[in-house]
């Protein structure tokens, strides 16, 4: 599949495009800043300039899938954060039905929540309404997308040990999930149907990823 990736240049977003190298998908790096395409040149990964703030149908066009791991970021303020993780995150969910990109992993956060009081209750209700759009998305569109929302701990950039803990609660206590290991299990939703529909926690832990990833 040809996979486009939103939010390419983040930390996460890296680690994902290099694990679609690796692997069987072919990726195209979502930028926003002519300036980020160096990165990508070296990699020998196509890039396509576009900006979650506008509409992306032309970042869109042509792919198979779409992994969205962007973020407006902890130095922006709660302006960006609803522009970005709300209304971008669901822009770019039309985008993909609309272009014909059916496959679409959400890279999305634990305790979000349209309703949230936590202490960032703007970025968890932006991830909230984004992710609430994404599951109930067949009852708008004539084009539903099949979705995977994968909500991860505190990230870290400790080394993958590809082994996970998985649950369907996503308000469970606090955890750290590493940045590799994330990378890896949003690339590996792509190929594993028993993901598609749903919404986990993705927390370090015992399980190999793939077997986790099977049983949700």
């Amino acid at each position: 599949m040809k996979v486009l990736v939103i939010g390419a240049h983040g930390r996460t977003g890296q680690r994902v495009v290099k694990q679609l190298l690796g692997g069987k998908h072919m990726p195209v790096a979502m930028i926003r800043d002519p300036d980020q395409r160096a990165v990508f040149d070296e990699m020998g990964v196509p890039t396509v300039l576009a900006d979650l703030e506008y509409p992306i149908d032309h970042a869109v066009t042509g792919c198979d899938a779409v992994i969205f791991a962007a973020g407006s970021g902890a130095k922006t303020g709660k302006d960006k954060t609803v522009l970005i993780d709300h209304v971008g995150a669901i822009r770019s969910m039309v985008a993909a039905a609309m272009q014909g990109a059916r496959r679409y992993v959400m890279l999305s956060s634990r305790n979000a929540d349209p309703a949230s009081e936590s202490k960032i209750r703007h970025y968890h209700r932006a991830k909230g309404h984004a992710d609430a759009f994404l599951m109930k998305m067949d009852a708008v569109m004539e084009e539903p997308l099949d979705w995977t929302i994968v909500c991860p701990g505190r990230l870290t950039d400790e080394a993958s040990k590809q082994c996970v803990s998985v649950s369907p609660e996503i308000d469970q206590p606090s955890g750290e999930t590493s940045r590799d290991v994330l990378a890896e299990a949003l690339v590996a939703c792509l190929d594993e149907p028993a993901t598609v529909g749903k919404r986990f926690a993705l927390l370090d832990g015992e399980t190999p990823l793939i077997e986790a990833l099977r049983s949700v």
